[in-house]
């Protein structure tokens, strides 16, 4: 069951049919459009978030008589902080026969909270789709940067992307650094389009207070671009600090040392480049990733 359209989780469930449709039948439905015949009709159930259980209140019942059924996920602490923690926690308790996380901070958490088995199932990208282009980039001047984000300003309030409270500041502490947004609020750009912005940068930099799986990191390290990370979500699990990209602490002058290092040595671009591209096609890709989902499902449906 899907929130919205063209978002993550959209792109998420298509990626899930693909790779493991030689052994379910996976049916999506949105929130606009799901029922409670489907939720009785189906041998199993899977949310993404708790917080849909509060969204689909009109079919908490239902969902109620197929707990049995119902795998639920936890995409990020954000969605189980604060005042959000205590119900999660209990709805989860409650409904799920089992439960999923997409990093290892997740697991190590909440997993000792939970009453129900808590699998881990990393996010994944599509590799053969986010790649380098076919044609090198003309190289950049040698004192210019082409610094990346996408994603929503708003999605998680204000400030939590840190994209004007920490990139910016970043990008205008380095002569020669341009920043380059993809904001949802801005303009909406689809998968072709979000390739083409990819490419066109030189480094992807993420500054998010907490994160699941920031999913343009994935995308932007497929296309061959170093990152720049706070150490969120699966991003401690990806990336090799001065190997494939850069973690950092959630500051300007941090993230500002680190594109310094790169706009002077383009080199070194290329090089945490192809190796961030390397490391998603070997362990990242949707390929290896829904993999993860199988002993879940199977185990749920055995169970039920």
């Amino acid at each position: 069951m899907v929130n919205r359209p063209g978002w993550a989780h959209d792109h998420k469930t298509d990626a899930l049919a693909k790779e493991l449709g030689g052994s379910f039948e996976i049916v999506k439905r949105f929130h606009a459009d799901v029922t409670a015949r489907d939720i009785e009709r189906a041998d199993c159930v899977l949310l993404y978030f708790w917080l849909q259980v509060e969204q689909l209140a009109h079919l908490r019942e239902a969902l109620r008589r197929r707990r049995d059924r119902l795998v639920i996920g936890i995409c990020s602490h954000y969605e189980l902080s604060g005042a959000w923690r205590e119900p999660g926690l209990a709805t989860l308790n409650e409904l799920a026969a089992a439960v999923f996380v997409n990093n290892q901070l997740l697991l190590e958490e909440f997993g000792p909270l939970l009453a129900r088995p808590v699998y881990s199932t990393p996010n994944g990208v599509d590799t053969e789709f986010f790649r380098p282009g076919d044609a090198a980039k003309p190289p950049a001047a040698p004192s210019s940067l082409r610094v990346g984000w996408a994603g929503s300003l708003e999605n998680h309030g204000p400030g939590h992307r840190g994209v004007h409270e920490v990139i910016a500041p970043a990008v205008a502490a380095v002569q020669g650094a341009e920043l380059c947004l993809a904001a949802r609020e801005q303009t909406w750009r689809n998968r072709t389009e979000m390739l083409d912005f990819y490419r066109s940068l030189d480094v992807y930099v993420c500054a998010s207070r907490s994160e699941g799986t920031p999913n343009p990191c994935l995308e932007a390290a497929a296309c061959g671009l170093p990152l720049i990370s706070t150490p969120v979500g699966n991003m401690p699990e990806l990336i090799r600090d001065g190997e494939n990209g850069y973690l950092v602490e959630r500051s300007a002058g941090a993230i500002a040392e680190r594109l310094t290092r790169l706009r002077d040595d383009p080199g070194a671009r290329q090089r945490l480049g192809r190796a961030a591209r390397a490391a998603v096609v070997e362990s990242w890709d949707w390929r290896q990733q829904a993999a993860h989902y199988e002993p879940m499902l199977r185990a749920v449906l055995a169970a039920g």
